[in-house]
């Protein structure tokens, strides 16, 4: 029986990710890197995107260079994106059918074998079909090193791409569902200290641009009592047609029971692609702070031992009081 790990799948113009992405292993000396080329679609780019019209076609070249001390046999191919739930943008795997983009793209070479230092240019091109839907169109180019352990009946697939964004000319309407709200409480140890509100939920871009998003909570005890809120958090990217899933968590009191909201304020990316009405969602959830209840059991329990301590000493302070109790004994 054989298994398949999925290794680094870095995409350059990722957030954060600067215009050539790179792989490396510690093992073998493997690592490469690929890039924008510089050329008339423009220079020092993050990614490969793109304005078009329906029925464009574009031509483009992308950089791969061996950056370790091993030969590298590596394969070329154009994928479908998509934001995993956890929010990090991958492609479909080689062999899964394209849907969108990925069947857009044709590119030649098919695989590149690259010594240590040596380069190599992947030219492509970029069909756009003329019923093409208006709005974003995500792919990406992949290069990919399939490894494998014979004693471990064991491949690894160490892929490395960068990011193809189309984006159609024609009406633009980004739109956004937040969904499965669930929460839950952690309260703290410490009874003067706030516990933990979880607060998850869904995120699908069900609109045709891609999408982020500013959220904020606010949550509160009964009447409004020890009230809290965490706002401007940046949601990330979500491709069209892809859910996240977003988990959040705010410091607030509780009493016993918290109500609330959690709001998300939708934008489009890039320019021109305008944004959503903010989504809110109404929550409430059983918020019990067990230190502070067993706190407030202590104190009851020492506030009645003193009054039983005090009605006793009276008792025995006041003529005839004792003497009447043990008679009715």
């Amino acid at each position: 029986l054989s298994s398949l790990l999925a290794g680094i799948l870095l995409f350059a113009g990722a957030v954060g990710v600067p215009s050539a992405a790179n792989a490396a292993t510690s093992d073998g000396g493997v690592a490469w890197t690929v890039q924008t080329a510089d050329n008339a679609n423009g220079t020092a780019r993050p990614n490969f995107s793109y304005d078009a019209d329906p029925g464009a076609v574009i031509s483009d070249t992308m950089l791969v260079v061996n950056t370790g001390t091993v030969a590298l046999p590596l394969s070329v191919y154009a994928a479908d994106a998509f934001t995993a739930p956890s929010g990090e943008i991958d492609v479909l795997v080689d062999g899964t059918p394209n849907v969108d983009s990925g069947t857009w793209v044709s590119l030649s070479p098919s695989s590149v074998d690259l010594a240590p230092g040596q380069q190599a240019e992947i030219a492509f091109t970029i069909s756009v079909p003329a019923d093409a839907r208006p709005g974003d169109h995500s792919a990406g180019i992949v290069t990919s090193l399939v490894s494998s352990d014979a004693s471990q009946s064991l491949s690894v697939d160490r892929r490395l791409g960068t990011r193809v964004n189309v984006r159609v000319a024609g009406e633009l309407a980004p739109a956004a569902v937040v969904s499965a709200v669930a929460t839950g409480y952690v309260p703290s140890w410490n009874p003067f200290t706030p516990g933990t509100l979880t607060v998850q939920y869904a995120l699908e871009n069900s609109g045709n641009t891609r999408l982020t998003g500013i959220e904020a909570i606010a949550a509160s005890g009964p009447a409004g009592l020890f009230g809290a809120t965490a706002s401007g958090t940046q949601l990330k990217e979500v491709i069209p047609g892809s859910t996240i899933d977003v988990r959040s968590e705010v410091p607030v009191l509780s009493l016993g029971w918290l109500s609330g909201s959690v709001t998300v304020s939708p934008e489009g990316v890039g320019l021109g692609a305008g944004s959503v009405a903010p989504i809110s969602v109404d929550f409430s959830t059983v918020a019990v702070p067990w230190s502070l209840y067993a706190l407030l059991l202590v104190a009851a329990g020492i506030v009645l031992a003193v009054v039983l301590l005090i009605r006793r000493s009276e008792r025995r302070r006041t003529p005839g009081v004792t003497d009447a109790a043990e008679a009715g004994r």
